[in-house]
């Protein structure tokens, strides 16, 4: 994905798994283009890297492992009540994409 590609100020995005360099700059370009952002990651060190200096009213971050079928519907929780709607998750591991989807989503990407 690139930056080019992120439409502006669409709402809600949740990246999973951001302790990986490619979750976090997609997580940063979306940012970057107005969205709020929720991201996980699997401890507390991976989510600090990635953490400063963001907007905190826009900027969600949960530890958990997105892999883990409970911990996804208690990600998609966290979120909700946080942001509200997500518009989009983007989720490597499927499983959040999974329960999303199942509560009636409409935009996951692997």
């Amino acid at each position: 994905m690139s930056f080019s590609e992120i439409a502006p100020n669409r709402g809600v995005v949740l990246v999973t798994d951001i302790g990986f360099e490619h979750g976090a700059r997609i997580a940063t370009e979306f940012l970057d283009a107005g969205w709020s952002v929720a991201v996980t990651a699997r401890t507390v060190t991976e989510l600090v890297r990635i953490m400063a200096g963001k907007p905190t009213n826009r900027f969600f971050a949960i530890v958990a492992d997105p892999t883990d079928r409970w911990q996804a519907d208690r990600i998609l929780d966290r979120v909700t009540t946080r942001f509200g709607a997500i518009n989009r998750v983007i989720d490597p591991a499927g499983a959040v994409n999974s329960a999303w989807l199942q509560r009636g989503s409409f935009e996951a990407v692997a």
